[in-house]
């Protein structure tokens, strides 16, 4: 589309506000392109968890973070899966994302798992053990193939035996039994109340480590027992392998371990440094009575080529361990699953003297089975959680992963654009007239936290706002609306309303509306010390934010889709003007604006095409950033300190999606704020 040339020179008379220059305001886009100036997307979030049963796994929470070069970022979004283990939402995230990461901190599933966006959607489905709509990072196969089978290496006295030949990279072992077990979402359940992501045993389950609780497997008949991997939670690439001993001559130092078996020579997930799936299993042998097998792991072992690199080894039998303080040096739990019929082994792998060891013993996670059953001995084993132990409030939610387990109302929060930073809105006041393009006539951010329920559905929202820049001498006030009724808002408090313009229902919200409105404040002035000019002008002191707080609670549970997806439809009043309202391009007024100014001067609304608050050169009053933004100064046009501003606006948004970020060459900061 062949772009417009026309320049117009506006001379901006302000009435009310400072003096502002005469300057040149360049059509930016296309009179024809409907263009919004939207900087985030609308993304479908589609998760579907299962076993290999297709029973599904409720209640699992999936937070949605910020990709990171292969970390995690700030988190966007927080949603738990239904009964039917799935989960649809959508979400507002930066228009230039091109990969989340996806976490559901649940034993069973890889977590941190790296999801692109594609048309606008993000999926993730997990079943039988492995997922199978999600981007997984494929490590290619070396040409190398695996090493010779029985392989051994002697490392410090002790014979290093690997069980079978394994392949490189991946260190997968050639021993895997030809079917894999089924880990079902019942064993997953129990597993996750009993060795839940991040929170330490000490002292969520201090009885798993108590004197003479057993870590060992004592075999009291004979038996065939195989070992099944389950999860990795670690940032590091272990390693498992088994030793064994008489079980009434345990061994009191390393030199009493003469060959250590290595089952798994890299205990890690398919997509995370590793080959293996849920489920992966592998006989150890056949075993006489009273013989004990201690599961050790070798801690950072693998890389890419064998297991022998290790940091240290960490031994079941704990007084092996590194440690000098003897109440922290065990380092696996063993628990008994009487249903299952299976024990459950649970590993830390970071020495746990260090600040950073979570102690959460799931940073290797296996089962042992064994044929008879009742071949290992159950004495002084503690037994596994039972999810419904852990739910005081009964509403389906895992009390270590609820985060209101008292409240059977509330489960999680949920904020935006983030837990950890804000959004900002930035206004031009002079509307319909053209404004100075600074964008600085009113700066705020902002932070909506939702509190939901185990359903997903909205109960409160807690809306946080930082008046950061007025670059106006108008007395502006500011709000903004949502898709709710009145009648669905109980009440809503922390509005500073002192003037008769802004007239209140006794619930909070704005009267005379046929949607829930609220009005934050009637003038942002009132915030301050000061009627002038606040953090615009360079020269003048820098004034210190002020954070106005709103808290809306629902008369009953929410949908997202009944609110309307955040950061909602903010607006302006204009100097004390009711009926004068500036909204983001394309968003409607609320019943209370006074339409005689659409169309009129520099507006070129279309109410009856439902088309508002374009300029007739097609630039906006308002625009919206999912992170803080850095404004520009006073008199400065917005397109001479964010540099791509104009291309991303002339491309209709398609390209410098992120114009607003620091990145080389995106900005001339000598026409930004500086504090």
């Amino acid at each position: 589309m062949k772009k417009n040339s026309l320049f117009l020179i506006v001379l901006f008379l302000l009435s009310g506000c400072l003096e502002k220059p005469m300057i040149e305001v360049e059509q930016t886009v296309s009179e024809s392109t409907n263009f919004d100036f939207i900087t985030t997307s609308d993304i479908t979030l589609q998760v579907s968890l299962s076993d290999a049963a297709g029973s599904p796994f409720k209640g699992v929470k999936v937070s949605v973070y910020e990709y990171a070069k292969d970390t995690l970022g700030k988190k966007l979004f927080t949603a738990v899966t239904n009964s039917s283990g799935q989960l649809k939402a959508s979400v507002n995230l930066p228009a230039y994302y091109e990969t989340v990461m996806i976490q559901t901190n649940f034993i069973g599933i890889p977590n941190n798992i790296e999801v692109p966006i594609l048309n606008n959607t993000i999926e993730l489905t997990y079943e039988n053990g492995s997922l199978t709509s999600a981007y997984i990072q494929e490590e290619a196969a070396s040409s190398t193939g695996g090493s010779v089978a029985n392989q051994t290496a002697n490392i410090n006295g002790v014979t290093f035996n690997y069980m079978d030949a394994f392949s490189r990279p991946l260190g997968v072992p050639a021993n895997l039994e030809p079917e894999r077990d089924l880990i079902s979402a019942t064993l997953l359940a129990y597993i996750n109340a009993s060795l839940p992501e991040s929170q330490p045993v000490p002292t969520y389950h201090p009885t798993f480590l108590a004197n003479g609780k057993k870590t060992t497997l004592d075999v009291v008949e004979q038996a065939d027992v195989w070992l099944t991997f389950v999860h990795e939670g670690a940032g590091w690439k272990n390693a498992i392998g088994f030793y064994t001993y008489e079980t009434n001559s345990p061994p009191q130092s390393l030199s009493d371990i003469s060959t250590i078996n290595i089952a798994f020579p890299n205990l890690s997930y398919k997509g995370s440094g590793g080959g293996l799936y849920s489920g992966d299993k592998i006989n150890l042998g056949r075993f006489d009575a009273g013989t004990s097998i201690g599961i050790v792991l070798l801690a950072n072992g693998w890389d890419t080529y064998s297991s022998e690199g290790y940091y240290y080894l960490i031994f079941a039998d704990k007084n092996l361990n590194p440690e000098t303080d003897p109440a922290k040096q065990q380092h696996n739990v063993l628990l008994w699953d009487e249903e299952n019929e299976l024990f459950l082994l649970g590993f830390e792998d970071i020495n746990r003297e260090q600040a950073g060891c979570d102690q959460d013993f799931n940073d290797a996670i296996m089962f042992v089975t064994s044929n008879p059953v009742r071949a290992i001995s159950v004495e002084n084993v503690s037994p596994v959680d039972k999810p419904g132990t852990l739910d005081a409030d009964g509403d389906g939610i895992n009390d270590i992963l609820d985060e209101f387990p008292n409240d059977a109302t509330r489960a999680y929060t949920s904020y935006y654009p983030s837990s950890s930073t804000f959004g900002s809105f930035a206004f031009e006041d002079n509307w319909p007239d053209y404004g100075d393009y600074d964008f600085n006539d009113l700066v705020i951010d902002y932070q909506f936290k939702h509190y939901l329920n185990a359903n997903n559905q909205i109960v409160e929202m807690e809306s946080k706002f930082k008046v950061r820049a007025i670059g106006a001498g108008f007395r502006n006030g500011f709000g903004f609306a949502t898709n709710l009724l009145p009648s669905d808002v109980e009440s809503s408090t922390g509005h500073l309303i002192n003037s008769g313009i802004v007239k209140l229902n006794s619930n909070g919200t704005e009267q005379n509306q046929d949607n829930a409105v609220f009005v934050v404040a009637n003038s942002v002035h009132d915030l301050f010390s000061t009627g002038g000019f606040v953090n615009t002008q360079e020269g003048d002191a820098t004034i210190d934010p002020a954070i106005i707080t709103l808290t809306t609670v629902f008369n009953g549970p929410k949908s997202y889709s009944q609110l309307g997806n955040a950061p909602y439809n903010p607006f302006i009043i204009v100097s004390q003007d009711r009926g004068r309202e500036v909204h983001l391009p394309g968003y409607a007024p609320t019943n209370l604006v006074n339409t005689e100014y659409f169309g009129s001067l520099d507006d070129d609304s279309d109410v009856a095409n439902g088309s508002y608050y374009r300029s007739k050169t097609d630039l906006p009053w308002a625009i919206h950033l999912p992170e803080s933004f850095e404004y520009p100064k006073e008199k400065a046009d917005i397109r001479n300190g964010h540099l791509r501003f104009k291309d991303w606006a002339q491309s209709f948004g398609y390209s410098y999606m992120d114009w607003y970020r620091n990145q080389t060459g995106y900005r001339n900061t000598n026409n930004l704020y500086k504090k």
